[in-house]
């Protein structure tokens, strides 16, 4: 096979993994100028379908590992699919999310044939003549730590979901199709998925949550998150903040969101009380849908939002809550639904309040 740069790809009942695109399109921009191909490797049963979003998203070939056996995760039966591939394609580079699933494989990988192994990049670039360069986030955020190998050195990167977002998929892109249908041996699988759980809103993972709630210094304080936490609670939403409100101790430090703290790209993104500092707004790039509660109306928050409220969250949550709670009581499915015209005439309400 040709020199590739291989990006290693995830489903998820049934569809790719957000985290999977981003690492195919960071690849493509790499792949450039490295001048290589990219190749994007899934593994699945009966997932070659998808070889086409692929595609869209800018691998240039895709390689298929079809089994029975790999319809649900387990890191030894990937390890033996996997190997033999990635030993026949020599990747100039290799890219993964930085998941639980690649965590339990690809650290394996990389110690049987002794390759250096990055985890929390968020982002990967080729400087000079084809030398890999990694930005990483360490000290849980606190700091960046910029890393360079020599040429041709083979590194496994894993990227951090949301580090850059995904893009519009582009039609019409032509792409080798190979399905390898390996012979696994899954008795000898020392681990085995079972099934999967649905993640909880109150502990998942902000860069894989689909609504946010977040609250920032005009929380006020405890009683203000705690407020925040109720309504996260109603939304089936996962509650996140700036790093004002965790140095403050009002939230979890893990929690905070911003260019420092954790990168999200949800559905549904609602802001109380954060002004929309460049850092936390760093972290918010690719969020669909942003709902915004300030009290100073020049706030930059505002002006990212799609739907911008000026007014005292005080007054405005207790409305909120009171009303999807009634909607909550009368099954009403817009509760649940993450878009804007779900919560407009809830939030229309509490515009009386809006000084």
């Amino acid at each position: 096979m040709d020199k590739s740069l291989v990006v290693v790809t995830e489903t998820l009942n049934g569809e790719l993994t957000l985290a999977s695109l981003e690492c195919v399109e960071e690849g493509r921009e790499i792949a450039d100028r490295l001048g290589v191909r990219v190749r994007a490797i899934l593994c699945g049963s009966e997932v070659a379908p998808l070889a086409q979003t692929l595609a869209a998203h800018g691998a240039e070939a895709v390689t298929v590992i079809e089994h029975e056996a790999l319809a649900q995760f387990s890191a030894d039966g990937w390890l033996q699919a996997l190997t033999p591939v990635l030993r026949d394609v020599q990747p100039a580079l290799l890219l993964a999310p930085d998941s639980g699933q690649v965590r339990a494989w690809l650290p394996r990988l990389s110690a049987r044939w002794h390759l250096p192994l990055v985890g929390c990049c968020i982002r990967v670039n080729i400087i000079g003549d084809g030398y890999p360069e990694i930005i990483r986030n360490t000290y849980g955020g606190a700091c960046q730590e910029r890393l360079i190998w020599p040429y041709a050195t083979l590194v496994c990167a894993m990227l951090t979901p949301g580090a850059r977002g995904v893009g519009a998929p582009r039609g019409g892109r032509a792409t080798e199709v190979t399905v390898v249908r390996p012979n696994l041996e899954p008795a000898r699988f020392r681990d085995r998925t079972l099934r999967t759980l649905p993640a909880d809103p109150r502990t998942v993972d902000l860069s894989e949550a689909e609504r946010i709630v977040s609250g920032g210094f005009g929380v006020g304080g405890p009683d203000g998150m705690a407020l925040l936490r109720q309504l996260a609670e109603q939304l089936r939403a996962a509650l996140g903040g700036t790093r004002v409100a965790a140095d403050r101790g009002w939230l979890e430090t893990q929690r905070f969101i911003g260019s420092t703290g954790k990168i999200v790209a949800p559905k549904l993104y609602l802001a109380f009380g954060v002004s929309g500092a460049g850092q936390h707004l760093a972290g918010i790039t690719d969020s669909e849908c942003v709902i915004a509660v300030n009290s100073d109306r020049t706030a930059p928050i505002l002006q990212r939002a799609d739907l911008a409220v000026v007014g005292d969250l005080h007054e405005i949550l207790p409305i909120l809550l009171a009303k999807l709670r009634a909607l909550a009581a009368a099954g009403s499915p817009d509760l649940i639904r993450p878009a804007t015209v779900a919560l407009e005439p809830v939030l229309a309400p509490a515009l009386e309040v809006s000084p």
